[in-house]
């Protein structure tokens, strides 16, 4: 894999930065973030099993409303591939055909996306996008496509749940194959995304901090500077990013207080939006629209740490 490919628009890093070395007590920060989320987690536990915090007036009461909310989420995954592609990237930014992705497999891309867009046999191009995921990892990395678990979630998802509201042609007969498979779909989605999340905590933060600084360095976001921490670094502050990352990560994982934990996320993907621009909203749509799938229909009811208690 080439060395700039991991470092292309990573962070707004134009190229490969140096490992950032430290004299701060970065085991000191590490052992204070795994107390915090074995706090986190075993609260959560708590509150799963005493229903607590579930927010469950979110969901919707209307007929039909997640097989109608999953064809949406077709779309909107079809109009980011579709953008992806024709901006020359694979998946992620970072992954592009000047960093070494072959352009047959961003064209693929381009139709996959445009196939969830129109609802043209959208779950055999849920198949594709599966198998496109698989083959990134002989030209990627193993890493890379492991921050893109998300794609694997999204193709799952959308091969089980179809786009049967919003298709021009669908697949009938593939439709009835995955009807009993309904139960696992958001499952499934919650899984893949908690998995980005968890590998993005430590592969872009807190083994890589080099990235994070350098963004703190152009763009002056350590809040925590701003509300009286002054000692409070850039590094402490990248650290934490990845932590905080992480947690959200394992705690969809392990299916605890999912709404709750998707509403926290959906507050942190918000924000950048109001300083970065539209941009970042063209770059985190399907993202975002998982997180609200989540935030609205639950985690589902599979692979879940904690059992739904029988009423």
């Amino acid at each position: 894999m080439p060395a700039a490919a991991s470092a292309h628009t990573r962070w707004f890093a134009a190229g490969e930065l140096s490992a950032y070395q430290t004299g701060e007590p970065t085991a000191l920060y590490l052992v204070a973030w795994a107390v915090v989320a074995i706090v986190i987690v075993a609260l959560g536990i708590y509150f799963d099993r005493r229903g607590i915090l579930q927010l469950s007036f979110l969901q919707p009461m209307r007929d039909h409303a997640f097989p109608r909310a999953a064809a949406t989420f077709s779309m909107i995954a079809g109009a980011f591939f579709l953008i992806a592609g024709t901006h020359s990237y694979f998946f992620s930014p970072n992954l592009s055909i000047a960093s070494g992705i072959p352009a047959p497999l961003v064209v693929f891309q381009i139709l996959i996306g445009i196939a969830f867009l129109a609802g043209i046999y959208a779950r055999v191009a849920a198949c594709a996008l599966a198998l496109l995921w698989l083959a990134g990892f002989a030209y990627s990395g193993v890493i890379p496509m492991l921050e893109n678990t998300w794609v694997l979630g999204t193709a799952l998802f959308i091969a089980i749940m179809g786009s049967d509201y919003f298709s021009l042609v669908s697949f009938r007969a593939f439709a009835h194959l995955t009807r009993p498979f309904h139960h696992y779909a958001l499952s499934l989605l919650r899984v893949c995304t908690g998995v980005t999340l968890l590998i993005l905590g430590f592969s872009e933060k807190i083994l890589r901090p080099e990235f994070g600084i350098n963004f703190l360095a152009q763009y002056d976001w350590n809040f925590m500077q701003h509300i009286g921490f002054e000692w409070f670094s850039d590094y402490l502050f990248t650290i934490s990013a990845g932590a905080v990352e992480a947690i959200v990560g394992v705690i969809f994982i392990l299916g605890i207080i999912t709404r709750l934990n998707a509403l926290v996320l959906l507050v942190i993907f918000t924000i950048p939006l109001f300083i970065l621009g539209p941009m970042e909203l063209g770059g985190h749509l399907p993202h975002l629209a998982a997180v609200v799938l989540l935030l609205l229909f639950g985690g589902g009811r599979k692979f879940r740490l904690i059992r739904e208690m029988k009423r």
